[in-house]
């Protein structure tokens, strides 16, 4: 069902003509469409800044209908404030759409107020703001005031607005309590501003110049677009001094590019930033086998296209940027490959999560045989120790069995140790801690063949051994444990290697499809009607493309465009259409026919370019839509 606005639009222009397209105000973003004359014109306003919108009116301006509601900031007093509101009922306010106007010739009326025509019967002109009031006729003095105004009435903007934050939130205590919704204190209003944003107010006259020019202006000024300004911090933020240079190229810089964009011969650019590469030689080295196969014809590939201008300003210097002979053609190429670089981001994205996720698996692989093998050489290395150091290992348990054999308190017992080792007994001062709940001791042994070069002594070594084992049984055990390691280290890794190719497997399959959604999208118009389907061949069918149908009623007629990519040699070579497209595009033909809503089954057909012609066979007639497909 249709929505409300476009049932209005339907009622009010259904048997209108387009009569004039025209501009409101002067290097403005509205258009005002005329539709009718006299008493039965109906204007249609598309705004093209902001959230945009679009708005009915009838002859007189007067708004019949709207997307959306808007109230523009500074419309004077609490009695005149119905009339900065765009809503229904209301006339349309070209003082606040249109902020740039053309000078006023020798009879009194300018050129915006000839553009306007009906507006002047409902009184507009009066509304019309002139150049003269804003920045670019002060010098740096009245400037500076004019900040310092603007600023001083944002401060008790925010003042009054944070007195009625603080009063809601009072009542809302005294009502509900601190658990009451009311009772939440609102965040206060900050009262600085961007200067960039105070040069886009209404007041400052420069609103027509947009955001991109009036920052351009700024930084040829040397200031900061973004530098917060306050009433307390404006005379040595931006003293008046820095006001010179400001207005001056506000005047200068402005007026140069608007006169450069009015001439046409301003040009066109894409502001891009090159693709990232793989993060270092050792991941795609890693990744090698992975790496996409299928060529790619998109000549910007490798880049992300940011935006377009028609005129590089001072904060795209350091940018890189595709030069274009028009602002057209520049637009042009922007939106052509839009979607396609969306899609081959949504691919990168999916390819780089699978590499990731790869790596992942074969980090946590080599952490799982790392691991296995230190544990490995640690048994065997203590192990060692203990062999090595046999005769005073026996030495140690022999005395600690006998001390608990004899029914000595475990508290007596370390007790004991510790006052051995103040006597610097040897055997004493090998044991470094007891572990009686677990019948295990930790000794501190030596190893003579790794020597601390520092210390000039061995280094020292802890070994946990249980005390009912002699030395060798305990050795005995260790190696045990070293062979059982080895082999769970083999098995581990036999494992890994399954799990990995596994992994790899299905993280080809995720680059093979990423790759494919990163090819650019097949356009594959589709007719509507018979004028449409003469209409499409003659247009968009090229060599190597397919066109498909049913012979089923109400069929879709579609083009399935093959892909193109240059060559070294600078030809152009097609790349064949796969059979995965052409399954997609003959389903597609078949759902738009009435073979999908009977369950029908049916399949379609396709044939090359060359073999669709318009020439009929001889004694025979083709209507308008109709084609002839040579089949060999």
């Amino acid at each position: 069902m249709p929505s409300s606005f476009a049932m209005k639009l339907r009622k009010h222009l259904r048997s209108l003509r387009l009569e004039n397209i025209t501009q409101l105000g002067n290097l403005d973003r509205v258009v005002d469409f005329r539709f009718g004359s006299g008493q039965n014109a109906h204007h249609i306003l598309l705004e093209l800044y902001g959230r945009g919108n679009l708005i009915l009116t009838d002859g007189e301006y007067t708004i019949l209908g709207l997307l959306r509601n808007f109230e523009y900031e500074g419309g004077g007093d609490e009695e005149k404030k119905d009339e900065v509101k765009v809503r229904v009922g209301n006339v349309y306010p070209v003082t606040f759409a249109t902020t740039l106007t053309a000078p006023a010739d020798d009879t009194g009326e300018s050129a915006a107020d000839n553009d306007l025509g009906e507006k002047t019967e409902v009184g507009v002109e009066n509304e019309v703001v002139s150049s003269h009031k804003g920045l670019l006729t002060m010098n740096a003095t009245l400037a500076y005031e004019w900040a310092k105004s603007e600023l001083l009435l944002l401060s008790q903007k925010s003042a009054a607005q944070n007195a009625n934050n603080g009063g809601e939130s009072n009542n809302g205590k005294k009502k509900g309590g601190n658990n009451a919704k009311g009772g939440k204190k609102k965040g206060s209003t900050d009262d600085s501003i961007a200067l960039k944003a105070l040069l886009l107010r209404q007041s400052s006259g420069l609103f027509h110049y947009g955001p991109s020019l009036i920052e351009h202006c700024i930084l040829t000024a040397g200031s900061d677009p973004v530098v917060k300004l306050t009433r307390d911090n404006i005379e040595y933020t931006l003293p008046e001094a820095s006001w010179v240079e400001l207005v001056q190229s506000l005047r200068e810089e402005g007026s140069k590019v608007i006169q450069s964009l009015s001439s046409g011969e301003s040009g066109g650019y894409i502001l891009y930033k090159p693709k990232a590469e793989l993060p270092d030689k050792e991941q795609a080295h890693d990744n090698k086998a992975l790496a996409p196969t299928l060529p790619t014809q998109n000549v910007h590939s490798d880049k992300i296209l940011l935006e377009f201008q028609p005129h590089l300003l001072k904060q795209h210097q350091n940018q890189n940027y595709i030069p274009f002979p028009n602002f057209a053609t520049a637009v042009d190429e922007f939106y052509s490959h839009l979607s396609s670089q969306k899609l081959a981001q949504r691919a990168d994205a999916q390819e780089a999560a699978a590499r990731e996720r790869l790596s992942k698996i074969r980090l946590d692989q080599q952490k799982r045989a790392d691991g296995l093998a230190l544990e490995r050489e640690r048994w065997k290395h203590s192990a060692t120790l203990v062999e090595t150091h046999a005769e005073d290992v026996d030495r140690a348990l022999g005395v600690i069995s006998s001390a608990l054999e004899s029914g000595m308190d475990w508290n007596a017992l370390e007790q004991l140790v510790l006052m051995e080792k103040e006597n610097e007994n040897p055997i004493a001062l090998l044991i470094s801690k007891l572990d009686l709940e677990q019948d295990t001791v930790v000794l501190t042994l030596p190893d003579i063949d790794d020597w601390d070069e520092d210390l000039n002594a061995p280094k020292l070594h802890h070994v946990s051994l249980s005390i009912k084992e002699s030395a060798h049984g305990n050795a005995r055990e260790m190696f045990a444990r070293y062979r059982a390691s080895k082999d769970k280290e083999a098995k581990t890794a036999e494992s890994s290697s399954m799990a990995l190719e596994a992994a790899e497997a299905k993280a080809k399959k995720q680059l093979a499809e990423a790759q494919r959604k990163k090819e650019l999208v097949r356009v594959l118009p589709a007719r509507k009607d018979a004028q449409q389907n003469e209409l499409l061949v003659k247009r968009y069918l090229r060599p190597g493309d397919a066109y498909l149908h049913a012979e089923v009623h109400g069929a879709a007629t579609c083009i399935l465009r093959a892909k193109r990519r240059r060559t070294p040699d600078g030809k152009t070579q097609v790349i064949p259409l796969s059979d995965r497209a052409l399954n997609e595009a003959g389903t597609f033909t078949i759902c738009r026919s009435s073979a999908w809503s009977s369950k029908m089954v049916t399949s379609a057909y396709w044939v090359e370019s060359h073999q669709v012609s318009k020439t009929a066979p001889t004694g025979e007639y083709l209507t308008v839509g109709e084609l002839v497909s040579v089949l060999y």
